[in-house]
Protein backbone atom coordinates (compact mmCIF):
# COMPACT_ATOMS: atom_id res chain seq x y z
CA UNK A 1 0.00 0.00 0.00
CA UNK A 2 1.24 3.11 -1.46
CA UNK A 3 1.57 5.77 1.59
CA UNK A 4 -1.11 9.13 0.45
CA UNK A 5 1.34 12.69 -0.08
CA UNK A 6 0.34 15.51 1.96
CA UNK A 7 -1.93 17.93 -0.01
CA UNK A 8 0.42 20.48 0.42
CA UNK A 9 3.21 18.85 -1.35
CA UNK A 10 0.43 18.76 -4.51
CA UNK A 11 0.18 22.33 -4.03
CA UNK A 12 3.90 22.90 -4.15
CA UNK A 13 4.29 20.52 -7.01
CA UNK A 14 1.67 22.42 -9.05
CA UNK A 15 3.48 25.76 -8.15
CA UNK A 16 6.43 24.55 -9.11
CA UNK A 17 5.71 23.23 -12.52
CA UNK A 18 3.75 26.70 -12.85
CA UNK A 19 7.51 28.29 -12.04
CA UNK A 20 9.29 26.16 -14.23
CA UNK A 21 6.52 26.85 -17.08
CA UNK A 22 7.34 30.53 -16.54
CA UNK A 23 11.15 30.24 -17.58
CA UNK A 24 11.65 29.20 -20.76
CA UNK A 25 15.10 29.07 -21.82
CA UNK A 26 16.79 32.44 -20.33
CA UNK A 27 13.08 34.83 -20.13
CA UNK A 28 13.27 36.23 -16.58
CA UNK A 29 10.30 37.64 -14.38
CA UNK A 30 9.18 40.61 -16.36
CA UNK A 31 9.24 43.53 -13.86
CA UNK A 32 5.13 43.55 -13.76
CA UNK A 33 4.82 39.80 -13.16
CA UNK A 34 2.96 38.74 -9.70
CA UNK A 35 3.74 42.07 -7.98
CA UNK A 36 6.48 42.20 -4.96
CA UNK A 37 6.00 39.44 -2.07
CA UNK A 38 8.69 37.78 -0.70
CA UNK A 39 7.91 34.46 -2.08
CA UNK A 40 8.34 36.02 -5.64
CA UNK A 41 11.55 38.01 -4.44
CA UNK A 42 12.65 33.94 -2.73
CA UNK A 43 12.09 32.64 -6.20
CA UNK A 44 13.80 35.22 -7.64
CA UNK A 45 16.98 34.59 -5.95
CA UNK A 46 16.43 31.22 -6.88
CA UNK A 47 16.93 31.57 -10.56
CA UNK A 48 20.30 33.17 -9.56
CA UNK A 49 21.59 29.89 -7.66
CA UNK A 50 22.55 27.89 -10.67
CA UNK A 51 25.08 31.12 -11.52
CA UNK A 52 26.82 31.81 -8.02
CA UNK A 53 27.23 28.05 -7.42
CA UNK A 54 29.01 27.23 -10.75
CA UNK A 55 32.73 26.86 -10.16
CA UNK A 56 33.54 30.06 -11.90
CA UNK A 57 32.16 31.70 -8.50
CA UNK A 58 32.95 28.86 -6.65
CA UNK A 59 36.61 28.63 -7.44
CA UNK A 60 36.98 31.82 -6.23
CA UNK A 61 34.56 32.06 -2.84
CA UNK A 62 35.97 28.31 -1.30
CA UNK A 63 36.14 27.73 1.79
CA UNK A 64 39.90 26.86 1.97
CA UNK A 65 42.73 29.59 1.84
CA UNK A 66 43.59 28.35 -1.77
CA UNK A 67 41.21 28.96 -4.73
CA UNK A 68 40.03 25.94 -6.74
CA UNK A 69 40.43 26.02 -10.55
CA UNK A 70 38.71 23.55 -13.52
CA UNK A 71 35.25 22.68 -13.51
CA UNK A 72 36.15 19.81 -10.89
CA UNK A 73 37.34 22.33 -8.42
CA UNK A 74 40.97 20.82 -7.64
CA UNK A 75 43.14 22.32 -5.47
CA UNK A 76 45.15 26.02 -7.52
CA UNK A 77 48.88 26.59 -6.39
CA UNK A 78 49.94 29.34 -8.57
CA UNK A 79 49.45 32.66 -6.96
CA UNK A 80 51.20 34.74 -9.59
CA UNK A 81 50.36 33.57 -12.93
CA UNK A 82 47.33 35.24 -13.65
CA UNK A 83 47.12 38.44 -15.01
CA UNK A 84 44.86 40.87 -17.12
CA UNK A 85 43.53 38.99 -19.85
CA UNK A 86 43.17 34.98 -20.40
CA UNK A 87 46.66 34.08 -21.55
CA UNK A 88 45.57 31.32 -24.67
CA UNK A 89 48.98 29.81 -25.24
CA UNK A 90 49.36 28.85 -21.95
CA UNK A 91 45.06 28.30 -20.75
CA UNK A 92 46.24 30.62 -17.39
CA UNK A 93 42.79 32.29 -17.26
CA UNK A 94 43.20 36.65 -15.95
CA UNK A 95 41.28 39.26 -15.52
CA UNK A 96 41.36 42.86 -14.36
CA UNK A 97 41.84 42.62 -10.51
CA UNK A 98 42.35 38.97 -10.44
CA UNK A 99 41.56 37.84 -6.73
CA UNK A 100 40.21 35.11 -4.23
CA UNK A 101 36.96 36.02 -2.46
CA UNK A 102 38.01 36.95 1.20
CA UNK A 103 37.22 33.43 3.31
CA UNK A 104 34.63 35.27 5.41
CA UNK A 105 33.18 35.50 1.72
CA UNK A 106 32.97 31.79 1.25
CA UNK A 107 29.98 30.53 -0.74
CA UNK A 108 30.97 26.60 -0.87
CA UNK A 109 28.94 24.36 0.59
CA UNK A 110 25.85 26.45 1.34
CA UNK A 111 22.43 26.07 0.64
CA UNK A 112 20.67 28.57 -1.71
CA UNK A 113 19.07 30.56 1.95
CA UNK A 114 22.84 30.23 3.45
CA UNK A 115 23.98 31.85 0.44
CA UNK A 116 21.25 34.42 0.04
CA UNK A 117 21.68 35.28 3.95
CA UNK A 118 25.11 35.68 3.65
CA UNK A 119 25.24 37.71 0.49
CA UNK A 120 22.94 40.34 2.97
CA UNK A 121 25.00 39.73 5.51
CA UNK A 122 27.71 42.69 5.77
CA UNK A 123 30.28 40.36 8.42
CA UNK A 124 29.92 37.71 5.57
CA UNK A 125 30.93 39.96 2.80
CA UNK A 126 27.51 41.36 1.87
CA UNK A 127 27.02 44.37 0.03
CA UNK A 128 24.11 47.04 -0.15
CA UNK A 129 21.96 46.94 -3.17
CA UNK A 130 24.24 49.22 -5.36
CA UNK A 131 27.30 48.08 -4.79
CA UNK A 132 26.03 44.33 -5.54
CA UNK A 133 24.31 45.46 -9.31
CA UNK A 134 28.01 47.14 -9.49
CA UNK A 135 29.83 44.18 -8.72
CA UNK A 136 28.00 42.05 -11.04
CA UNK A 137 29.76 44.16 -14.02
CA UNK A 138 33.18 44.24 -12.77
CA UNK A 139 35.73 42.60 -15.31
CA UNK A 140 36.38 40.10 -12.70
CA UNK A 141 32.99 38.44 -12.75
CA UNK A 142 31.67 39.30 -16.50
CA UNK A 143 35.29 37.22 -17.10
CA UNK A 144 33.06 33.92 -15.88
CA UNK A 145 31.38 34.44 -19.42
CA UNK A 146 34.28 34.51 -21.08
CA UNK A 147 36.49 32.28 -19.44
CA UNK A 148 38.94 31.00 -22.28
CA UNK A 149 40.40 27.75 -22.72
CA UNK A 150 42.52 25.33 -20.05
CA UNK A 151 46.13 24.38 -20.64
CA UNK A 152 44.92 21.29 -23.12
CA UNK A 153 42.79 24.20 -25.72
CA UNK A 154 39.49 22.83 -24.48
CA UNK A 155 36.64 26.23 -23.43
CA UNK A 156 36.22 26.41 -20.01
CA UNK A 157 32.54 25.79 -18.90
CA UNK A 158 30.32 28.92 -18.65
CA UNK A 159 27.25 29.58 -15.89
CA UNK A 160 23.64 28.43 -17.18
CA UNK A 161 22.44 31.88 -17.83
CA UNK A 162 24.10 34.58 -19.59
CA UNK A 163 25.33 37.63 -17.58
CA UNK A 164 22.64 39.72 -19.08
CA UNK A 165 19.62 37.31 -17.97
CA UNK A 166 22.18 37.26 -14.04
CA UNK A 167 22.06 41.06 -13.93
CA UNK A 168 18.52 41.40 -15.09
CA UNK A 169 17.43 39.12 -11.73
CA UNK A 170 19.63 40.53 -9.69
CA UNK A 171 18.27 43.93 -10.12
CA UNK A 172 14.37 42.54 -9.69
CA UNK A 173 15.53 40.59 -6.80
CA UNK A 174 17.08 43.98 -5.20
CA UNK A 175 14.29 45.66 -6.18
CA UNK A 176 11.71 43.23 -4.61
CA UNK A 177 12.96 43.56 -1.20
CA UNK A 178 15.86 41.07 -1.22
CA UNK A 179 14.10 37.88 0.63
CA UNK A 180 15.49 34.69 1.03
CA UNK A 181 14.61 31.11 0.19
CA UNK A 182 14.28 29.35 3.34
CA UNK A 183 16.17 26.65 2.89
Amino acid sequence: MRARAHPAFAILACLFALLLASFPGERVFAADAGGSSPARSAALFEKMVPVLMHPRCLNCHSRADFPRQGDDRHRHTCKTCHQTANQPASGVPGAPDWHLAPLRMAWEGLSAGELCRALRDPHRGGMPPEKLGAHLNTALVRWAWAPGTNAQGAPRSTPPLSHEALVEVARQWLASGSECPGT
